[in-house]
């Protein structure tokens, strides 16, 4: 295989992206595959003439035909070798190129004169054989090649058949006569048929060509919609307005890129209403003030250019526009605006298909945004009233006092070794909040009684699991499902030995780490039946734990957070004028084991400096 041919392989590899179509079909990418399938079918073709030469052979050879044996021996013999080059050059030697049909066209040719010099009017029909087999090819410049080299064979074809008269039969016994009767007329007729095989050929290289274009954009629009599908799945889900803007132009960078191929990637920038102001966010994800307050309307300058959106349009829907050289996107939420796209327009305008995936985009994205706001005011409620009930189970115990909104933290500090995303991480602190929501249902004197408990108190005591997940009721939403199952089971242990006798795996994953945190916490605060330990002392009696009363998977990631909880510790004590309950990072209460561990993080740092991505959900939103 040639070069050339590889290089086209690799480019049609290439080309074949993320499972989607190839949108880069060329003509000439066409027209290199088809000489190649051309190749093939005209090797087989030239195969089957090379033995029906040598059948003739045979048929002369028994007396069914009676020409000079010798001759046609010679003359069938080279011919059927000339047939089979064709075959070896592609199915043996792998040859492709531009001189391959050339070659194959030059071959046939000699054939058939050489055939007509020895069989003359009999094989008449063979000067179309060279015209006729370039037309496959769909190469108007090979069939101008066959018309122009076949004429003059045609003469000398007819010269040779009058100058050895091997035929007895044949009238044209003079060169005037083998020229004026022979190959003139041969000649007419053969450019009356070379006209119409011309013909198809421009025909149906047209037709070639608007149907490659008409595939492309089939193609290239499938591509975009495929694109927007997988886009809509990325947006699905979030629930936060910031975190949206971010994905959302992100996404059309990205299908701007795809659609409409630039040298450099689109610029622009999106903003979406987050709350009563809209969070504005440039490409490069990083956010921009780039609007302006104008009472009924919002006016922002973007690429020396101004633009004004009206807050409200009575009746207006969502819609993708191109105009002046920009790419302009709405989103409408009955007639108000929540949205808005500004990307600049580089190329040729009027793309039928980029406007209708861009539409489908839209029509698609708008009702992400609309459900975004509802999910978004539904988990800030959930959020409200998960501080709410830790708000007043704060306040029915001085004991517990920071160690809800400590929790909290910690597994905010944990979760990032469970959650998938960030909008679960959320959710993960939130919950955690909840956890010891049931001992509001606690007597007072038992919570806080100075000593240990009686066996019966003990047992009131264990019933908060089930009072806080009674608490908690069918209250919809994902903060509250998941703070049903930490209610539940946070003080299970891995072993099956707590409240509720639950083991192992069964046990609430997010419910494990929870009770690693909240065990630590409790370890380290002073109550009124025990002191405050010491830090190294707890980190030693949790790490102990692992497999008995921990999940080994929820102490690992206790031990890379250790110090970062020890700071969480200090910033939310149970009483900021106790200096004495502080544990205090400085004092450098580290084993030599995590010190170890903050050393490899260390190296890892030093051998590969990671690449730092802006995450537009902790900037602070845009007010205009």
């Amino acid at each position: 295989m040639s070069n050339e041919n590889k290089d086209n392989l690799k480019k049609k590899k290439k080309k074949k992206v993320h499972g989607r179509l190839n949108i880069n079909l060329s003509k000439s990418e066409f027209m290199n595959n088809n000489e190649m399938r051309s190749n093939k079918l005209f090797g087989k073709i030239c195969l089957f003439a090379g033995f029906l030469v040598l059948f003739c052979l045979v048929l002369n050879e028994v007396g069914v035909f009676k020409i000079a044996p010798v001759i046609m021996r010679i003359t069938c013999i080279a011919s059927a070798i000339l047939f089979f080059i064709p075959f070896v050059i592609y199915y043996l030697m792998k040859r492709n190129g531009e001189w391959v049909k050339y070659f194959m066209i030059t071959d046939i040719l000699i054939v058939v004169i050489m055939l007509y010099s020895v069989l003359s009017y009999h094989v008449m029909m063979m000067w179309l054989f060279p015209l006729v087999s370039s037309i496959i090819y769909f190469d108007k410049k090979l069939v101008h090649f066959a018309i122009f080299t076949t004429i003059p064979a045609i003469v000398l074809g007819h010269y040779l058949a009058c100058t050895f008269l091997l035929l007895g039969d044949d009238p044209l016994r003079t060169v005037q006569a083998a020229m004026l009767y022979g190959a003139f007329p041969r000649i007419i007729l053969f450019l009356s048929i070379a006209f119409v095989a011309r013909q198809v050929t421009k025909k149906a290289s047209k037709m070639l060509s608007n149907a490659i274009e008409n595939s492309n954009e089939i193609g290239r629009m499938t591509s975009g919609i495929q694109l927007v599908m997988s886009q809509t799945q990325s947006l699905m889900g979030t629930r936060d307005m910031q975190v949206l803007a971010g994905r959302m132009v992100k996404n059309l960078s990205d299908l701007l890129t795809l659609m409409l191929k630039p040298e450099h990637a689109p610029h622009g920038t999106v903003g979406v209403l987050d709350g009563e102001h809209f969070y504005t966010v440039d490409t490069d994800g990083n956010p921009n003030n780039i609007a302006r307050d104008l009472g009924d309307d919002i006016g922002f300058e973007f690429n020396n250019a101004r633009f004004k959106l009206s807050k409200h349009v009575e009746g207006a829907t969502s819609y993708a526009e191109e105009r002046e050289g920009f790419i302009n996107i709405r989103f409408y939420d009955h007639g108000k605006l929540t949205g808005f796209a500004v990307f600049r327009q580089d190329v040729e305008s009027d793309d039928y298909s980029m406007k209708e995936v861009l539409n489908i985009y839209t029509y698609s994205t708008t009702s992400i945004i609309n459900n975004t706001m509802l999910t978004f005011d539904m988990f800030r409620t959930q959020e409200q009233l998960a501080y709410s009930l830790a708000v007043v189970s704060e306040n029915s115990s001085q004991e517990t006092g920071q160690h809800i909104r400590r929790v909290s933290e910690y597994a905010r500090i944990m979760g990032k070794f469970i959650c998938q995303n960030e909008e679960q991480l959320e959710t993960f602190r939130i919950a955690a909040m909840l956890h010891d929501i049931g001992k509001l249902m606690i007597p007072k004197e038992i919570i806080e009684k100075p000593g240990r408990l009686t066996a019966e108190e003990f047992g009131v005591m264990k019933k908060h699991v089930i009072y806080g997940r009674d608490i908690i009721g069918n209250a919809p939403g994902e903060v509250m499902e998941m703070a049903r199952h930490i209610i539940l089971h946070h003080h299970e242990r891995w072993d099956g030995t707590g409240y509720l006798g639950v083991s192992g795996e069964d046990i609430d994953q997010f419910a494990r780490y929870v009770s690693v945190c909240d065990v630590f916490d409790a370890l380290l605060s002073r109550r009124s039946y025990k002191a405050a330990w010491p830090a190294q002392k707890v980190y030693e009696e949790i790490t102990s734990q692992s497999g008995r009363q921990f999940d080994p998977s929820a102490v690992e990631a206790f031990k890379k957070c250790y110090v970062e909880m020890l700071k969480i510790r200090d910033k939310f004590p149970d009483d900021e004028n106790d200096e004495e309950n502080l544990v205090s990072v400085n004092t450098q209460v580290v084993t030599a084991e995590n010190d170890k561990f903050n050393e490899q993080e260390e190296q890892k740092k030093r051998r590969a400096i990671p690449k730092i991505n802006i995450d537009p959900a902790l900037v602070t939103p845009i007010s205009i």
